[in-house]
């Protein structure tokens, strides 16, 4: 049976998990390594961006960056901005820039309109009505902030994590030492042969 040998005095698994807890202590000692070698270890300081993601107000979508007051009239197109060169003017009354997603935002804009709505009629950018001011536009600091901590100490880094820090331009993380582990084994007499405990 496999209930041969069961002794009911032994110490259960969860009794015997608290006892070798209370024998040891959290790792202190910590080193810093590449972020390449970094994975599977556990985090020892505070991640802190020095940049903000996204670094600018930008666009979500491609279309076209309008003032929101002005929608409802038809609008000029002054120029493009693409995510790799910004429009170095400034939008007027009336007027709008044909924008790409991640662009920057052209100053005196504060909304996008995604290209599938808007008709040109006349050498001009009609938007319908219907759009919301703000829209399709991601702010400076939306997903990560100057000063912020984004991973604290203690967490195990991930893929997800090691690709998190080198977007931030950060090559080198402080982890705890690595862990040294030791197994022990006892065993008794059982009928002429030995169980492990």
């Amino acid at each position: 049976s496999c209930l041969d040998g069961y002794d009911p005095d032994a110490l259960r698994v969860d009794k015997a998990r608290e006892a070798i807890r209370a024998c040891i202590a959290p790792l202190k000692e910590s080193e810093v390594v590449e972020i390449l070698n970094a994975l599977g270890r556990v985090l020892a300081e505070d991640i802190v961006p020095k940049i903000d993601v996204p670094a600018h107000d930008n666009s979500a979508m491609d279309g076209y960056a309008v003032r929101f007051s002005d929608i409802g009239s038809p609008l000029k197109e002054i120029g493009s901005a693409l995510a790799g060169r910004k429009f170095e003017g400034k939008v007027g009354p009336g007027e709008c820039v044909r924008i790409m997603t991640g662009a920057v935002m052209p100053s005196g804009t504060d909304t996008v309109v995604i290209q599938e709505v808007v008709k040109q009629e006349g050498g001009r950018i009609v938007v319908p009505p219907g759009q919301k001011q703000a829209q399709n536009v991601r702010y400076a600091g939306e997903d990560l902030k100057v000063g912020l901590p984004v991973l604290a100490p203690g967490k195990v880094l991930r893929p997800a994590e090691i690709g998190l820090i080198a977007s931030l331009g950060i090559g080198e993380v402080r982890v705890k030492r690595k862990l040294r582990v030791a197994f022990f084994s006892t065993a008794h007499p059982y009928d002429g042969g030995s169980w492990a405990n």
